[in-house]
């Protein structure tokens, strides 16, 4: 038994090397120097660990949502693959450790149960990345969003002020270099570019990062700008929207806090009343008691 657990962590081992080989970064060959035929040849191993990462890259591509949440969050599909192959890797790895620290203690594990187990862990270490993205993608969002209606509060109160509608939008997310504005600026600048109008880019941005809650301002500022409709009414009525929306989430919250609080209070008060009325409720069992064994 010890002899295959101590067989199984070795193969583990070599998986794991070989997934941060497979995805090191290698430096670029120097230009000043004569290019070598046979040097520059790529070996047999190196050949394999990059067909590796091709392929992990080519899967995760594959995934729409797992590409937004990427983007959303900053972060490669390249770095995502080495951390779900090293998490396959550790998965197993974990698997065997927990064999070998049984079998120290003389307790043999079946050869199916710990295949079993490695074979749960390995597929636990391959999700839990994506998992972990998710999360991350979601409240990276939220922010996102946060930091967009103060935008949009930035821009109405540009046009509030007489500027026009769309330099308003391009003036209020220069005002700051946070990524957010930074993000919304470059959108906006991408767009004028193109020639396109401001309502693509955003968008655009929008579809690539799934940022669903700016749906409803682009609609509205496409309808403002190809209708010929006031686009200042759509500004201030998203920037009206938006603090609505906060409001309600604050109240929401407010409310959310008073009933989690509402057990808590209940419980002390009830513990509060017990130890007040159980001494005299005591002393009055204890005379009864008395009395009673004197009647006797």
């Amino acid at each position: 038994m010890t002899s295959a657990v101590l067989a199984l962590g070795a193969a583990v081992g070599l998986g794991l090397f070989l997934v941060i080989w497979a995805f090191a970064v290698r430096p670029e060959p120097n230009e000043s120097q004569p290019a070598n035929p046979a040097a520059a040849r790529p070996a047999d191993g190196t050949k394999q660990s990059r067909g590796l990462k091709e392929l992990i890259q080519r899967n995760l591509q594959k995934k729409a949502e797992l590409v937004q949440d990427a983007l959303m969050v900053g972060r490669s599909l390249e770095v995502h693959a080495l951390a779900k192959a090293a998490g396959l890797v550790l998965g197993l790895a974990v698997a065997v450790g927990f064999g070998l620290f049984l079998s120290l203690f003389g307790l043999a594990v079946p050869t199916p149960a710990l295949a079993l187990v490695g074979a749960v862990g390995a597929g636990l270490g391959w999700w839990l990345p994506d998992s972990m993205l998710r999360t991350e993608a979601d409240k990276e969002r939220l922010y996102f969003q946060q930091v967009t209606e103060s935008w949009l509060e930035l821009a109405g109160q540009l046009v509030t002020a007489g500027s026009d509608t769309f330099a308003a939008l391009v003036k209020a997310a220069s005002y700051s270099e946070q990524p957010v504005f930074v993000t919304l600026q470059e959108a906006l600048r991408v767009s004028a570019a193109r020639g396109e109008p401001p309502w693509t880019g955003l968008r655009t941005m929008a579809d690539a990062r799934r940022l669903r809650f700016l749906d409803p301002f682009c609609a509205a500022l496409e309808l403002a700008g190809t209708t010929g409709a006031e686009s200042r009414r759509t500004i201030l009525a998203q920037v009206e929207s938006a603090r609505s929306k906060a409001m309600f989430e604050a109240d929401a919250a407010a409310a959310s806090s008073s009933e989690k609080m509402g057990a808590p209070l209940a419980l002390i008060g009830g513990a509060f009343m017990v130890l007040m009325g159980y001494p005299p409720l005591a002393g009055i069992m204890d005379s009864s008691t008395i009395s009673g064994m004197s009647g006797l």
